[in-house]
């Protein structure tokens, strides 16, 4: 009989961690059973449910991005103790034998739970910590979780700058490039159709994630090079976040403002393989970015970088071989990038040359899956060494 493990989701929708959590439930459902809890129903707890794995919800409730009011936080404080009851609840009735808590929002009551019911627990660190009270809580929660996985080495230290004991109970499991992205080798001398750049932005419209940067950059530039440039933007606001819609509605109308005209605005797509072979570079202008997944499609379709220096991006992108990187937050310097970009032939050249080099193994879906399996057989008490399930193929089709 397989034993069950207990997931918890801190979203329903789709994101980077969530499809990293499903190369996670297709490497472990050979040998456990995962049951996954989310704070509601959504695109992500229906597909599940399609695969005939066990879904829950939990009233973790809505938690806002960006900095937290005091009713923000007594209210998360009150349902993180009505949650750590009810997943105590679960763990007995159900002789759970793992908590995998899949992001910070869920790590207090995740913790607390395991704890009073002394089950092993995993926290699996997506993101990087830079808020104080974020860094707080985290680092006392962490100090009771079994075991820490972080996605980067950066996420890694923005947790062990707080608490350097905790390096004892940590790893360090990067994402994976997804298999659905197949390398796209581009010709040396590649350019643009009638000499325009294609410059690309995948991900979540939210503001971390710098859509607003960009556009100030390019508002920098000479009318000549600005001509040039052809922008896509995929992907699309969080549907359940007012202030990811509330961001993304005044983008749009922010760059009617500045004029900028040349964008195509995909909304969210499952084919963005097709997106990656029409971009000439992918631009990641983020805040604050652990690993992320549209960086290491890029990469791995071939396409060239121009990103913010900041979290797990230099441990992929390598300036001046595969991409450009820049100071966080500096509009100049990422205007400079771009110019260079657009205008320097032989600049190109070699960035794509470099982005055709492939990412080692420590970005192979082998060997996160391998990585993964194995902390939660030892952590289950299981076997190890048992043979390797098989290897991640494709994600699922979200709905």
């Amino acid at each position: 009989m397989k034993r069950l493990i207990l997931i918890l989701e801190q979203q329903s929708w789709c994101g980077g961690a969530q499809r990293v959590l499903d190369v996670v439930l297709t490497s472990i459902e050979q040998d456990f059973e995962p049951v996954v809890a989310f704070p509601e129903r959504g695109p992500f707890s229906a597909a599940l449910q399609e695969r005939h794995i066990e879904t829950l919800t939990l009233p973790l409730g809505k938690y806002p991005p960006g900095r937290k009011s005091y009713r923000d936080m007594m209210a998360f404080a009150l349902r993180t103790l009505f949650c750590t009851v009810k997943i105590a609840s679960i763990i007995h009735r159900k002789r759970i034998s793992l908590v995998y808590i899949n992001g910070p929002r869920c790590l207090p009551a995740g913790v607390a739970a395991a704890w009073l019911m002394r089950r092993p627990s995993l926290f699996h660190l997506h993101l990087i910590l830079t808020q104080k009270s974020a860094i707080v809580l985290a680092r006392h929660c962490a100090r009771h979780v079994t075991k820490i996985v972080a996605c980067s080495d950066a996420a890694a230290e923005s947790l062990l700058s707080a608490d350097r004991r905790l390096v004892a109970k940590l790893d360090v499991f990067h994402n994976p490039t997804l298999a659905r992205v197949r390398r796209v080798c581009l010709p040396v001398g590649h350019a643009g159709r009638a000499d325009h750049i294609t410059i690309g932005m995948v991900g979540r419209i939210t503001e971390e994630k710098g859509h607003r940067i960009l556009f100030n950059a390019l508002g920098r530039l000479s009318a000549e090079v600005r001509n040039r440039i052809r922008l896509i933007i995929v992907g699309a606001p969080a549907e359940d976040c007012a202030e990811d819609l509330r961001y993304a509605r005044g983008l749009e109308q922010y760059a009617k403002e500045i004029g900028l005209e040349n964008i195509l605005w995909t909304g969210y797509r499952e084919d963005v393989a097709s997106y990656y072979a029409s971009m000439d570079v992918l631009v990641q202008p983020s805040v604050a970015e652990a690993m992320p997944l549209a960086v290491l499609e890029a990469l791995e379709t071939g396409i060239p970088i121009i990103a913010s220096r900041t979290g797990g991006i230099p441990e992929i992108v390598r300036n001046e071989f595969n991409g450009l990187l820049y100071p966080t937050g500096d509009e100049q310097e990422l205007a400079r990038s771009v110019e260079r970009f657009v205008t320097d032939s032989p600049l190109r050249d070699r960035l794509r040359a470099g982005a055709q080099v492939p990412l080692d193994d420590r970005f192979s879906l082998a060997t996160f899956t391998r990585n993964i399996r194995r902390a939660v057989s030892l952590l289950c008490g299981g076997d190890s060494n048992k043979p390797a399930a098989p290897v991640y193929e494709e994600p699922f089709t979200w709905k």
